[in-house]
């Protein structure tokens, strides 16, 4: 069946197109249920993710860690979860949303309660790599969800909508983890909070599991692809690709083995290799050798897109800026503004309820514009500008006064951080709808492969100068690189269409 590539077209449902009916022009009420459903699978998500940070000061002393081995160690997980982005986007693009989602946060949840009983660094380490791997499944699953069920002028909203439970775990998790660590100890925090997930899975199998979550949800066969990697190695490859391929992951091995003698910055820059090497390799591979497979095939047709590399830029620079404020804001507030564990834990909840009004916020104004005559891409950007005036206002933390000054910069900078992300998110949906899943699992493993790589840099700066203030002048400048990026290579003209893939 051939599918519209256009951008911002929605692939059309395999069912409704047997019934003869065309795709929805408007979300109705099960649509807008499924997007909070999804909210909610965010905020645990980011509970899961975020609880380390918030028992950094009990997990620094028990396991002898200072500012770079903790940021290393919150590395462990956005390493893993940047790896696992790209098969997940793969695999969500060929697999049923509705098991993947659910499977997916079974797993992370499995891991979460399993690293509260873990006996050394080494464990724990293990168990926030298992649920990096189950965690990056989410934001893959809830875009290709939001394709599905949404026509294009309602998924910047729909989008902001499930993303905006990153912020409300973030708002939270501080409550509810500081308070258990408090009076129980971390362990008895991590395992609460990880329990939850599965409530999330039994309510969401219930609500899609009726014919029209099995008709709307369901796989979108957009070629006829042999099994997962075609089998082992990816034998079906051309001799050329395969060399190619090979050598890439065989030079990312070496520099891993480097980790003997330069530690854990060996690992990142050697998965950092092997995740820009394998792009760059099937972006000048021909076309015809990487035919063979369909995974390689379809990431052939994903890094040949300008569009896309503009928005590995501009996912690159706000995933620094995000990740950031998600692990380093209860340690800055503990340490640098010298609040107690408690009220660093609760006093960081804030920033994060200011994001969750920018994510809302965010898709409902590039919506309202859109409405009032500007196209959706004129729409997004101007709403993109003004997040970035915003993001600045975290440049000046580090010279503020007073904790009060601190909080309210720091609301406005996660504001205009999660406005921004709401409509870089519907831009990811605007390449290629053949391949949203793929596209957003690469974005978001770049993006948290940076995060990876910063986390640790930012806490060898505090060792370095007694504080984060140089970071957060960086953090607040540092969008401007993605909207330059945005605004001189993604393009005005809403006719341009992605290059056509395979029918």
């Amino acid at each position: 069946m051939a599918h519209d590539d256009r951008p911002g077209v929605a692939p059309v449902n395999p069912a409704s197109s047997a019934e003869g009916k065309a795709p929805p022009v408007r979300a109705d009420a099960w649509a807008w249920g499924v997007c909070w459903l999804m909210f909610a699978s965010t905020v645990l998500n980011y509970m899961d993710r975020q609880k380390m940070s918030l028992v950094s000061e009990p997990l620094m002393k028990e396991f002898h860690l200072d500012e770079v081995g903790f940021g290393w160690l919150i590395s462990a997980f956005l390493l893993t979860y940047a790896v696992c982005q790209l098969p997940a986007g793969y695999l969500v693009d060929r697999w049923d949303v509705r098991k993947t989602y659910a499977g997916a946060v079974a797993w992370w949840s499995l891991a979460g309660v399993a690293a509260a009983f873990s006996p050394t660094l080494g464990v724990l380490i293990v168990f926030r790599v298992l649920l990096g791997t189950g965690e990056s499944f989410n934001w893959p699953c809830a875009l290709r969800a939001t394709s599905q069920v949404l026509p294009p002028k309602d998924r910047s909203l729909g989008n902001g909508i499930f993303n905006s439970g990153a912020a409300v775990g973030a708002v939270a998790t501080p409550y509810l983890v500081t308070t258990l660590t408090k009076v129980y100890g971390w362990r008895v925090a991590f395992g609460a909070v990880s329990m939850l997930g599965f409530v999330w899975v039994a309510v969401w199998m219930w609500m899609l599991g009726g014919a029209q979550g099995r008709t709307r949800m369901a796989r979108v066969k957009t070629v006829e692809a042999p099994p997962i990697l075609d089998s082992p190695l990816g034998r079906a490859l051309s001799t050329q690709a395969k060399r190619v391929f090979a050598g890439v992951a065989a030079s990312a091995a070496g520099v891993a083995l480097l980790a003997f003698r330069f530690g854990a910055p060996a690992i990142w820059w050697a998965i950092a290799w092997l995740m820009f090497g394998t792009l760059i390799a099937g972006r000048f591979l021909p076309a015809s050798a990487l035919s063979g497979a369909d995974w390689a095939s379809s990431l052939g047709e994903v890094v040949r897109h300008r569009r896309f590399w503009v928005l590995v830029v501009v996912g690159v620079t706000i995933n620094i800026c995000w990740h950031f404020l998600v692990n380093w804001l209860p340690h800055y507030l503990q340490t640098d503004r010298r609040m107690t564990f408690l009220a660093g834990g609760l006093w960081s909840s804030v920033p994060f309820i200011a994001a969750d009004a920018g994510n809302l916020g965010g898709g409902a104004l590039s919506r309202f514009l859109s409405a009032r005559g500007h196209s959706l891409t004129r729409a997004r950007s101007l709403v993109m500008f003004g997040c970035t005036l915003l993001i600045t206002s975290g440049a000046w933390v580090g010279l503020a006064p007073n904790n009060a000054t601190v909080i309210v910069l720091l609301a406005i900078m996660a504001l205009g951080i999660a406005a921004y992300m709401a409509n870089y998110f519907a831009f990811t949906q605007d390449v290629s709808t053949r391949h949203t899943g793929l596209i957003v699992g690469i974005l978001g493993g770049l993006g948290n492969l940076a995060a990876a790589g910063f986390i640790p840099f930012a806490g060898w700066v505090k060792l370095r100068t007694g504080g984060f203030g140089p970071v957060f002048v960086l953090i607040g400048l540092i969008p401007f690189v993605g909207l330059a990026a945005l605004l001189a290579g993604w393009g005005f003209d809403e006719t341009q269409a992605p290059a056509p893939g395979p029918k």
